[in-house]
């Protein structure tokens, strides 16, 4: 073997050339015993269920049966010590048992990637044997991130809270469970029990009944010195005043996730200071409760807020919630990104909304906004003075949805004002609005000359919702000029009827889609980026 290989850390470098393929690694762990110990590690390191671990005990120990699209492991057998062993061997080198998503979050496979295959259940009796054979701290050494309820799905209830409290261990950094079911007692045992045997703990998430179930937040959270991200989903808006007391005593955190409950709010109080705090996410509630919220927190450093209501919200409420993000964040020039979703189950789209440009104008004072979405909260009705004034205010906008959905936005603000402002914000990459391009475009010109503004090269993505289009507007020809990379140009299908105004409507755009592709010289299949119109947040995600 050549000398370079007597480094680990080349090996190391080497091998993440290969590791995202299990086949490769196990090859190259079965070329040499220099390299084995490396290529194992890499293998075993991150775990989604503990059928692969069962699965290397001899074959004839265990069967996989099928239910329909569940595959389940089972003992045919009963493993001896011997075989045991080899599996504690692979078991020693798993750092983290992780779930492919999140409570509430759905996988959805990028376009053109294979649809997910989940890795086989382990069924209630073989995990009962792996554990009475070897308890979680001896099997487990070196596992710092755990998603219980991904891993443990099938065990009983009664056996889910003793096996739970196994793997609260020393090294543990972050956990992931659902509490379903489990009595409120036991719960408030094992949240209060972390600081002692968890005290390495960096991220906690704890849900019960998918946020429908209020969880109390305990003041013990406190005494975990490292704690920086607490996700809780269940949380009872009637208690606000007194989580947020308890969440203050985590002096660190830094990421806060909590989905609301109930129906009424507590009477709130002074602003309680969450120091450390970068990032919020609220969801579950109607937008005055987590206006209520807001009210009663301060911080220095928030950069990120992520809200996801449910019921419409009156302009009034929506006037209210972002005059709260003023009094919340006590630094403006933190704030990075806004994100405001109407997540109604059955929301009722002929309910007009009119929102109009001064309930926006106070988020000018957050002068570092890179990422301003506000998706289906109502009837937009901007005007061309607030589109004049983002790239003032916002200079490093990189990204600006004003997004109607199914909700007719009006058409008060010209296609004129939206090439001035895309001109203007020179890194503005994806812009959703709704225009008037039924007149004829006034050129933008720079510095008041006669020569046209320089070509913006950072935009890809535009949609102009429910537009209305016209020739005289030359829309194919100012988008191809001026924005030499924009791979996405979109607009919604009427949702409406088909009345005459929405074909028409409708037709104009896929006129002005035609054209342009012609210009640009690109097809029809020219749809490299479609994943951009996917109204998510990744960040809500850890």
């Amino acid at each position: 073997m050549h000398r370079v290989f007597e480094f680990d850390d080349i090996i190391y470098a080497v091998l993440q050339h290969v590791k995202s393929s299990a086949r490769d690694l196990v090859n190259v762990a079965m070329t040499c015993s220099r390299l084995a110990d490396s290529a194992l590690d890499i293998l075993w390191f991150e775990q989604s269920s503990l059928a692969p671990l069962i699965m290397c005990l001899p074959q004839d120990t265990w069967e996989v049966t099928e239910n329909g699209v569940d595959h389940t492991v089972h003992f045919s057998r009963e493993p001896t010590l011997i075989e045991w062993e080899r599996l504690r061997m692979n078991a020693s080198r798993v750092r983290r048992l992780v779930s492919t998503h999140g409570f509430t979050d759905v996988l959805k496979p990028r376009r053109g990637e294979p649809s997910f295959i989940p890795d086989p259940d382990v069924s209630d009796h073989v995990l009962q044997r792996l554990f009475a054979w070897s308890c979680p701290a001896t099997l487990f050494p070196n596992l710092c991130e755990l998603h219980f309820e991904a891993v443990f799905g099938l065990l009983e209830h009664s056996s889910k809270f003793w096996l739970l409290r196994q793997f609260i261990l020393p090294g543990l950094q972050a956990l992931r469970s659902d509490v379903t079911d489990i009595p409120t007692h036991e719960v408030e045992q094992l949240l209060a029990a972390l600081p002692a045997e968890a005290h390495g703990l960096r991220q906690l998430t704890v849900s019960a009944d998918d946020g429908t179930t209020a969880l109390a937040v305990p003041p013990s959270l406190g005494k975990l010195p490292k704690l920086i991200g607490l996700a809780i989903f269940g949380i009872d808006v009637s208690l606000t005043r007194q989580t947020i007391a308890n969440i203050q005593q985590a002096r660190s955190l830094q990421s806060l996730k909590l989905k609301l409950c109930g129906t009424s709010c507590d009477a709130g109080g002074i602003p309680l200071e969450l120091p450390s705090l970068k990032t919020l996410y609220l969801s579950g509630g109607s937008l005055p409760q987590c206006t209520h919220f807001l009210r009663q927190v301060t911080t220095r450093q928030l950069s990120h807020i992520n809200i996801r209501y449910c019921g419409s919200a009156s302009p009034a409420e929506m006037t209210a919630f972002i005059e709260s993000l003023s009094t919340s964040c006590q630094n403006f020039g933190y704030l990075e990104r806004v994100y405001v979703v109407d997540e109604s189950e059955h929301p009722d789209y002929l309910l007009v909304i009119p929102l109009s440009s001064e309930i926006f104008r106070p988020l000018f004072k957050f002068n570092r906004l890179s990422s301003v979405k506000f998706i289906g909260v109502g009837n937009f009705n901007l005007d061309d003075g607030f589109l004049n004034d983002v790239p003032v205010a916002w200079p490093s906008i990189r990204e600006l949805k004003f997004t109607s959905w199914k909700r007719r936005a009006f058409y008060s603000v010209t296609f004129t004002a939206m090439m001035s402002l895309a001109l203007r914000c020179r890194s503005l990459q994806t812009l959703h609005l709704t225009v008037d391009a039924t007149q004829s475009t006034t050129i933008p010109r720079a510095d008041e000359t006669e020569e046209l503004w320089r070509t913006q090269t950072a935009l890809r993505n535009l949609h102009l919702g429910y537009s209305e289009v016209s020739e005289v507007a030359r829309v194919p020809y100012f988008l191809a000029e001026v924005f030499p990379t924009l791979l996405n140009f979109k607009w919604y299908a009427c949702h409406f009827g088909d009345s005459d105004v929405d074909i028409a409507m409708e037709s104009a755009l896929y006129d002005a889609s035609q054209q342009l592709r012609a210009l640009r010289n690109s097809t029809d299949e020219d749809d490299s980026d479609e994943r951009w119109e996917d109204d998510s947040d990744d960040s809500w995600a850890w």
